[in-house]
């Protein structure tokens, strides 16, 4: 996990956007970011409705907004199943920090 600005997700709104700390980085770390050591709390799969806005000039579909269904799950294994009129997006974490005794070395899959 790499520890992050809230700032970053400002379009996502400001409450949503200042209960982010962390996000997990499959395409090198950045710039600026720092690794995290994480304990998962809980998983929900996200799922939303995407489309082309209406009068873009381009082809490309976006998420619908109010289209939002979050799905709790036991684990983040990327093989999440669509639900009807929805796409499954990514997965939404609630995290804390890892302490640095035994029990965080645990969650850290130490």
């Amino acid at each position: 996990m790499l520890e992050v600005d809230p700032e970053d997700y400002a379009d996502l709104g400001s409450e949503r956007a200042d209960e982010i700390d962390f996000r997990e980085e499959h395409h090198g770390q950045g710039e600026g970011y720092a690794p995290t050591s994480v304990e998962v709390v809980s998983i929900a799969e996200v799922h939303c409705r995407y489309e082309v806005p209406p009068g873009a000039t381009d082809n490309v579909n976006r998420p619908v907004p109010g289209t939002t269904v979050l799905v709790p799950a036991m684990e983040a294994d990327g093989w999440a199943k669509a639900g009807q009129d929805v796409r499954f997006a990514g997965c939404l974490v609630t995290a804390r920090r890892a302490t640095d005794g035994p029990e965080g070395a645990a969650a850290r899959g130490r």
